[in-house]
């Protein structure tokens, strides 16, 4: 990502710096061959959309779920590249952090989307995790309108979004049953909104602390 700059790690985010040590040889090939971080951040869409394709056709095709992790895992490592490639090669600019913000909420709505395909989860359901979804990290952008740091925290962060349904895809093929899936949703849905209280409850706290821009 893009960002210029950011509030304290917090939740999954904690673990951001050992994980992108682990991917620094990705940046320094995507470097070494020209890949632009703009790039790495557009090429996580069609990943998400995959994603939620595997999702929409599992009932037919179950094989299907488990690649569901590994499109997950790979959108998580180009959201990891994307900004340490920008910074490495000097391509940081204003619209990097807008292109990155809305191919997020672009990819949670392909991939998340896919489960109302899924006939033990269904459309209305599927909906909410989406609106969930957006509304918690719409909160975490939004808090930069009143002066304090992008908020990453609370318990269905991106990557909680993602390791979820990483952890249901499979274990639906396994057992051969959605039901899985069905959790997943709603993990994904009150995880959420959890994790929007918890964020709007930071934002709070930061500017009452009187951390915010002038």
């Amino acid at each position: 990502m893009h960002e210029q700059e950011r509030a304290a790690p917090a939740g999954l985010y904690r673990v951001k710096p050992a994980a992108q040590r682990l991917v620094r040889p990705l940046v320094d090939a995507s470097v070494k061959h020209g890949v632009s971080a703009d790039a790495l951040t557009i090429a996580a869409i069609p990943l998400a959309a995959l994603g939620g394709l595997c999702l929409a056709l599992s009932d037919s095709m179950p094989v299907l779920l488990l690649v569901v992790p590994l499109l997950a895992a790979t959108r998580l490592i180009l959201n990891l590249i994307d900004g340490q490639v920008a910074r490495e090669t000097g391509t940081a600019h204003p619209m990097g952090e807008l292109l990155n913000e809305l191919g997020d909420r672009v990819s949670d709505l392909l991939f998340i989307g896919g489960l109302a395909f899924v006939a033990t989860v269904g459309p209305t359901l599927a909906l909410a995790a989406v609106v969930a979804a957006l509304l918690s990290s719409y909160t975490g952008v939004a808090a930069k309108a009143a002066g304090v740091p992008r908020q990453y925290g609370g318990i269905m962060s991106k990557p909680g979004r993602m390791i979820t349904l990483s952890v249901a895809a499979p274990l639906a093929f396994i057992v051969a049953d959605g039901w899985p899936l069905l959790a997943a949703a709603w993990v994904i849905l009150v995880g959420a909104l959890i994790t929007l209280v918890q964020r709007l409850l930071a934002a709070r706290a930061a500017v009452a602390s009187g951390a915010a821009r002038p």
